[in-house]
Protein backbone atom coordinates (compact mmCIF):
# COMPACT_ATOMS: atom_id res chain seq x y z
CA UNK A 1 0.00 0.00 0.00
CA UNK A 2 1.33 3.42 -1.00
CA UNK A 3 0.52 5.51 2.08
CA UNK A 4 2.16 8.19 4.23
CA UNK A 5 0.69 9.53 7.45
CA UNK A 6 1.90 12.76 9.08
CA UNK A 7 0.90 13.31 12.70
CA UNK A 8 0.96 15.91 15.44
CA UNK A 9 -1.03 15.13 18.58
CA UNK A 10 -1.44 15.68 22.31
CA UNK A 11 1.12 12.99 23.10
CA UNK A 12 4.08 14.71 21.48
CA UNK A 13 3.12 18.38 21.10
CA UNK A 14 1.94 21.01 23.63
CA UNK A 15 -1.35 22.76 23.00
CA UNK A 16 0.26 26.13 22.22
CA UNK A 17 1.96 24.49 19.22
CA UNK A 18 -1.08 22.45 18.15
CA UNK A 19 -3.14 25.64 18.07
CA UNK A 20 -0.89 26.99 15.32
CA UNK A 21 -2.16 24.18 13.09
CA UNK A 22 -5.86 24.37 13.97
CA UNK A 23 -8.38 24.07 11.14
CA UNK A 24 -12.03 25.05 11.17
CA UNK A 25 -14.31 23.86 8.35
CA UNK A 26 -13.41 26.71 5.98
CA UNK A 27 -9.68 26.39 6.60
CA UNK A 28 -9.89 22.63 6.16
CA UNK A 29 -11.44 23.08 2.73
CA UNK A 30 -8.71 25.58 1.85
CA UNK A 31 -6.05 23.12 3.04
CA UNK A 32 -7.41 20.38 0.79
CA UNK A 33 -7.53 22.87 -2.09
CA UNK A 34 -3.84 23.59 -1.47
CA UNK A 35 -3.00 19.96 -2.10
CA UNK A 36 -5.16 19.91 -5.24
CA UNK A 37 -3.32 22.94 -6.57
CA UNK A 38 0.19 21.90 -5.58
CA UNK A 39 0.28 18.11 -5.94
CA UNK A 40 -1.47 15.10 -7.43
CA UNK A 41 -1.79 13.10 -4.21
CA UNK A 42 -4.90 11.74 -2.57
CA UNK A 43 -5.28 13.48 0.79
CA UNK A 44 -7.53 13.35 3.84
CA UNK A 45 -6.91 15.62 6.83
CA UNK A 46 -8.12 14.67 10.29
CA UNK A 47 -8.07 17.82 12.43
CA UNK A 48 -9.36 17.89 16.01
CA UNK A 49 -8.46 19.78 19.17
CA UNK A 50 -6.05 16.98 20.08
CA UNK A 51 -4.49 16.08 16.74
CA UNK A 52 -3.71 17.09 13.17
CA UNK A 53 -3.11 14.12 10.87
CA UNK A 54 -2.54 14.19 7.13
CA UNK A 55 -3.05 11.00 5.13
CA UNK A 56 -1.68 11.01 1.59
CA UNK A 57 -1.43 8.34 -1.10
CA UNK A 58 -1.24 7.90 -4.84
CA UNK A 59 2.27 8.82 -5.98
CA UNK A 60 5.54 6.92 -6.34
CA UNK A 61 8.47 7.55 -3.98
CA UNK A 62 5.93 8.65 -1.38
CA UNK A 63 8.33 8.33 1.55
CA UNK A 64 10.56 11.03 0.07
CA UNK A 65 8.28 13.17 -2.10
CA UNK A 66 5.35 12.86 0.27
CA UNK A 67 7.36 14.18 3.20
CA UNK A 68 8.52 17.11 1.08
CA UNK A 69 4.96 17.94 -0.01
CA UNK A 70 3.49 17.74 3.48
CA UNK A 71 6.32 19.70 5.10
CA UNK A 72 5.95 22.42 2.47
CA UNK A 73 2.19 22.52 3.05
CA UNK A 74 2.47 22.80 6.83
CA UNK A 75 5.09 25.53 6.63
CA UNK A 76 3.42 27.59 3.89
CA UNK A 77 -0.23 27.17 4.81
CA UNK A 78 0.18 27.83 8.54
CA UNK A 79 3.09 30.25 8.13
CA UNK A 80 5.44 28.49 10.52
CA UNK A 81 9.15 27.71 10.16
CA UNK A 82 10.08 24.35 8.70
CA UNK A 83 12.03 23.66 11.90
CA UNK A 84 8.78 23.76 13.90
CA UNK A 85 7.16 21.28 11.54
CA UNK A 86 10.13 18.93 11.68
CA UNK A 87 10.25 19.09 15.48
CA UNK A 88 6.59 18.41 16.20
CA UNK A 89 5.33 16.21 13.35
CA UNK A 90 6.24 12.57 12.81
CA UNK A 91 5.73 10.32 9.79
CA UNK A 92 4.35 6.79 9.50
CA UNK A 93 4.65 4.46 6.54
CA UNK A 94 1.95 2.21 5.11
CA UNK A 95 1.62 -0.56 7.70
CA UNK A 96 2.23 1.66 10.73
CA UNK A 97 -0.09 4.29 9.23
CA UNK A 98 -2.97 1.85 8.78
CA UNK A 99 -2.57 0.54 12.32
CA UNK A 100 -2.47 4.10 13.61
CA UNK A 101 -5.68 5.10 11.82
CA UNK A 102 -7.49 2.04 13.14
CA UNK A 103 -6.35 2.85 16.68
CA UNK A 104 -7.41 6.47 16.29
CA UNK A 105 -10.84 5.68 14.84
CA UNK A 106 -11.45 3.10 17.56
CA UNK A 107 -10.60 5.75 20.21
CA UNK A 108 -7.65 3.67 21.46
CA UNK A 109 -5.31 6.61 20.81
CA UNK A 110 -7.58 9.24 22.38
CA UNK A 111 -6.76 11.27 25.47
CA UNK A 112 -9.77 9.56 27.05
CA UNK A 113 -9.80 5.99 25.74
CA UNK A 114 -13.30 5.04 24.61
CA UNK A 115 -14.55 8.59 23.94
CA UNK A 116 -17.14 8.71 21.18
CA UNK A 117 -16.33 11.95 19.35
CA UNK A 118 -13.42 10.64 17.28
CA UNK A 119 -15.53 8.21 15.24
CA UNK A 120 -17.65 11.11 14.01
CA UNK A 121 -14.56 13.20 13.35
CA UNK A 122 -13.05 10.43 11.19
CA UNK A 123 -16.32 10.22 9.27
CA UNK A 124 -16.39 14.00 8.82
CA UNK A 125 -12.78 14.03 7.57
CA UNK A 126 -13.67 11.47 4.90
CA UNK A 127 -16.81 13.34 3.85
CA UNK A 128 -14.99 16.67 3.62
CA UNK A 129 -12.20 15.19 1.51
CA UNK A 130 -14.73 13.43 -0.71
CA UNK A 131 -16.56 16.71 -1.28
CA UNK A 132 -13.25 18.35 -2.18
CA UNK A 133 -12.40 15.45 -4.53
CA UNK A 134 -9.15 14.69 -2.70
CA UNK A 135 -10.16 11.30 -1.29
CA UNK A 136 -9.14 8.90 -4.04
CA UNK A 137 -9.92 5.17 -4.14
CA UNK A 138 -7.15 4.12 -1.76
CA UNK A 139 -7.86 6.59 1.02
CA UNK A 140 -11.62 6.30 0.59
CA UNK A 141 -11.44 2.53 1.05
CA UNK A 142 -9.01 2.87 3.96
CA UNK A 143 -11.20 5.31 5.87
CA UNK A 144 -14.33 3.27 5.19
CA UNK A 145 -12.54 0.28 6.67
CA UNK A 146 -11.43 2.40 9.63
CA UNK A 147 -15.06 3.28 10.30
CA UNK A 148 -15.99 -0.40 10.25
CA UNK A 149 -13.18 -1.14 12.69
CA UNK A 150 -14.40 1.63 15.00
CA UNK A 151 -17.92 0.22 14.93
CA UNK A 152 -16.66 -3.24 15.85
CA UNK A 153 -14.59 -1.83 18.70
CA UNK A 154 -17.61 -0.04 20.11
CA UNK A 155 -20.08 -2.91 19.67
CA UNK A 156 -17.88 -5.89 20.54
CA UNK A 157 -16.11 -4.42 23.57
CA UNK A 158 -17.13 -2.34 26.58
CA UNK A 159 -14.67 0.42 25.76
CA UNK A 160 -17.31 3.10 25.17
CA UNK A 161 -19.64 2.15 28.01
CA UNK A 162 -20.94 5.27 29.73
CA UNK A 163 -20.63 7.68 26.76
CA UNK A 164 -17.10 8.72 27.74
CA UNK A 165 -15.50 12.01 26.67
CA UNK A 166 -13.00 14.47 28.11
CA UNK A 167 -15.95 16.71 28.92
CA UNK A 168 -18.00 14.02 30.67
CA UNK A 169 -14.98 12.90 32.71
CA UNK A 170 -14.34 16.51 33.81
CA UNK A 171 -17.98 17.07 34.78
CA UNK A 172 -18.09 13.72 36.56
CA UNK A 173 -15.08 14.69 38.66
CA UNK A 174 -16.60 18.08 39.51
CA UNK A 175 -19.79 16.34 40.70
CA UNK A 176 -17.67 14.21 43.03
CA UNK A 177 -16.11 17.31 44.60
CA UNK A 178 -19.24 19.49 44.96
CA UNK A 179 -22.75 18.45 45.93
CA UNK A 180 -24.43 21.66 44.71
CA UNK A 181 -23.62 24.33 42.12
CA UNK A 182 -26.13 27.13 42.64
CA UNK A 183 -23.45 29.31 44.25
CA UNK A 184 -20.57 28.28 41.99
CA UNK A 185 -18.89 30.31 39.23
CA UNK A 186 -17.64 28.02 36.47
CA UNK A 187 -15.12 29.05 33.81
CA UNK A 188 -14.74 27.28 30.48
CA UNK A 189 -11.37 27.82 28.82
CA UNK A 190 -11.76 27.36 25.08
CA UNK A 191 -14.78 27.73 22.82
CA UNK A 192 -14.23 24.89 20.37
CA UNK A 193 -16.12 21.63 20.03
CA UNK A 194 -14.97 20.39 23.42
CA UNK A 195 -15.98 23.69 25.01
CA UNK A 196 -19.44 23.38 23.47
CA UNK A 197 -19.80 19.83 24.75
CA UNK A 198 -18.60 20.86 28.20
CA UNK A 199 -21.14 23.68 28.30
CA UNK A 200 -23.93 21.31 27.33
CA UNK A 201 -23.05 18.98 30.21
CA UNK A 202 -22.44 21.89 32.56
CA UNK A 203 -25.83 23.56 32.12
CA UNK A 204 -27.52 20.54 33.66
CA UNK A 205 -25.80 21.48 36.94
CA UNK A 206 -27.32 25.01 36.94
CA UNK A 207 -24.28 26.93 38.23
CA UNK A 208 -24.59 30.51 39.48
CA UNK A 209 -22.53 31.89 36.60
CA UNK A 210 -20.65 30.61 33.56
CA UNK A 211 -17.59 32.42 32.25
CA UNK A 212 -16.15 31.74 28.80
CA UNK A 213 -12.56 32.64 27.91
CA UNK A 214 -11.05 31.95 24.51
CA UNK A 215 -8.39 33.42 22.23
CA UNK A 216 -11.04 34.13 19.58
CA UNK A 217 -13.50 36.77 20.90
CA UNK A 218 -16.12 35.84 18.30
CA UNK A 219 -16.28 32.23 19.45
CA UNK A 220 -16.37 33.27 23.10
CA UNK A 221 -19.32 35.59 22.53
CA UNK A 222 -21.28 32.98 20.59
CA UNK A 223 -20.74 30.28 23.22
CA UNK A 224 -21.47 32.61 26.15
CA UNK A 225 -24.64 33.87 24.48
CA UNK A 226 -26.00 30.33 24.28
CA UNK A 227 -25.89 30.02 28.09
CA UNK A 228 -26.31 33.64 29.23
CA UNK A 229 -22.71 33.53 30.33
CA UNK A 230 -20.02 36.18 30.57
CA UNK A 231 -17.04 36.62 28.27
CA UNK A 232 -13.54 37.34 29.54
CA UNK A 233 -10.75 38.28 27.12
CA UNK A 234 -8.00 35.68 27.02
CA UNK A 235 -5.43 38.29 28.08
CA UNK A 236 -7.43 38.69 31.32
CA UNK A 237 -7.17 35.01 32.14
CA UNK A 238 -5.68 35.83 35.55
CA UNK A 239 -8.97 37.53 36.49
CA UNK A 240 -10.87 34.38 35.53
CA UNK A 241 -8.68 32.33 37.86
CA UNK A 242 -9.51 34.69 40.72
CA UNK A 243 -13.30 34.72 40.23
CA UNK A 244 -14.00 31.10 39.26
CA UNK A 245 -14.71 28.27 41.69
CA UNK A 246 -14.37 25.66 38.93
CA UNK A 247 -12.20 25.90 35.81
CA UNK A 248 -12.63 23.46 32.93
Amino acid sequence: MNLLVTCCNFRNTPIEIREKFSLDSNRLKAALDWFSANSNVEVIILATCNRVEIYIAGIDSLEILGKEIVTKFLSEFFVVPVEVVEKHFFFLGAIAGVKHLFRVSGSLDSMIVGEGQIAGQVKSALETASSASTAGPLLYSLFRQARRVAKRVRTETMISRGNISVSSVAIGYVKQVFDHFGDKVVAILGAGKMGELTLKNLQELHPKKIIVANRSPEKSVALAKSCNGEVYPWEHLSDVLVHADIII
